[in-house]
């Protein structure tokens, strides 16, 4: 669930009044006069963010985000100061680790783009440690059926292996529905990943795993506002700068375990170019990992041909000429053949 439960503390009542106005239709907002009532706040709620005015009697904002920190290290800390000096950035740096140094007085959407980033920060990292204390229980459910005779760990490994397809294939379709409302996308993304991957010379088992890890590569546009991935016109830049962080975000969201190493690769690399004009690193031909170079094609074909918010399907004629011309440029020219010979193209 997302959080967005604000916790503002300032020692001047005027300035709490008029943050708490500002972004009262936005957050749900706790307010204290000082650090100690802040630190008492942030033990009874579930707090995403905290805001804090630097100059304060009895503990400055500096120290009284550094307690935050040690109470509650995943809560995002922003210094708000009127006294704004290179000596209270570098401590809040240093000492609190604050994730924004804002100054009074502040502009209000600039305010908000801080808070709106620090939320998204804050709930990918609790979305992180979720997945990871899911991947945590599952292998701990393995151990157990480890323990077990030969034949019944078979049976539950075979289980497992199907339960964990079932979550990547419902994970997959939840990221995809929201820009694809059939969920087919990514069915067709993983038939298609599949048969180039045959064509290249794969065998079965790595094809099925490179086409099963294929579906997630849009994992991350979960974290994408509907309002940013569905807008059927041009995006703006900062726009665009949200859409491309969907790509570490998949990342991220796939956390560390080995099993998902190419769904992480997939994810955080499908956009890259084969002349290196990609995101989200600008890797280059053979620095980009084969089975991102292979999602892209089967991505991007797809695409194509069928209707997004931004644009009409286009005829499989016209955009097997249009990828084509794009050999040596977006694709990895050996790959594109290969689709090439399967499309009969």
């Amino acid at each position: 669930m997302t959080n967005k439960t604000l916790l503002i503390v300032d020692d001047e009542l005027n300035v709490l009044s008029s943050l708490k106005r500002e972004l009262r239709h936005d957050y749900v907002i706790c307010s204290a006069t000082s650090g100690k009532k802040g630190l008492c706040l942030l033990k009874e709620h579930d707090v995403g963010v905290v805001i804090s005015d630097q100059m304060m009697p009895e503990m400055d904002g500096v120290t009284f985000l550094e307690l935050v920190k040690i109470q509650k290290p995943d809560v995002v800390r922003i210094l708000l100061t009127g006294y704004a000096s290179m000596k209270n950035a570098v401590d809040a740096i240093n000492h609190s680790n604050v994730f924004e140094y804002l100054t009074k007085p502040w502009k209000n959407m600039a305010l908000k783009e801080s808070l709106n980033r620090a939320f998204e920060h804050y709930n990918l990292i609790t979305e992180n440690r979720r997945l990871e204390k899911q991947v945590h229980d599952q292998n701990a459910q393995l151990k157990l059926i480890n323990k077990n005779l030969d034949e019944l760990v078979k049976q539950r490994t075979f289980q497992l292996d199907q339960a964990v397809k079932e979550g990547i294939v419902m994970l997959a379709i939840a990221a995809e529905a929201k820009d694809d409302d059939t969920g087919n996308h990514v069915n067709r993304i993983k038939d298609m990943t599949c048969e180039i991957c045959s064509g290249f010379g794969m065998n079965e088992k790595e094809s099925e795993e490179i086409g099963c890890f294929s579906i997630m590569h849009d994992v991350g546009k979960i974290h994408v506002p509907d309002d940013i991935l569905k807008k059927p016109g041009r995006l703006t830049d900062d726009e665009w700068i949200i859409m491309k962080y969907h790509t570490i975000a998949g990342e991220k969201i796939l956390g560390t375990q080995p099993f998902y190493q190419t769904a992480r690769e997939i994810a955080r690399w499908h956009h890259e170019r084969w002349d290196g004009t990609g995101y989200p690193d600008g890797l280059k031909g053979e620095e980009i990992p084969l089975p991102a170079r292979i999602v892209t094609v089967a991505d991007i074909f797809d695409a194509l041909i069928h209707k997004r918010p931004y644009k009409p399907a286009w005829p499989k004629e016209k955009a097997v000429e249009e990828m084509k011309k794009q050999s040596g440029k977006i694709f990895d020219p050996t790959i594109l053949k290969v689709f090439l010979k399967i499309t009969g193209d």
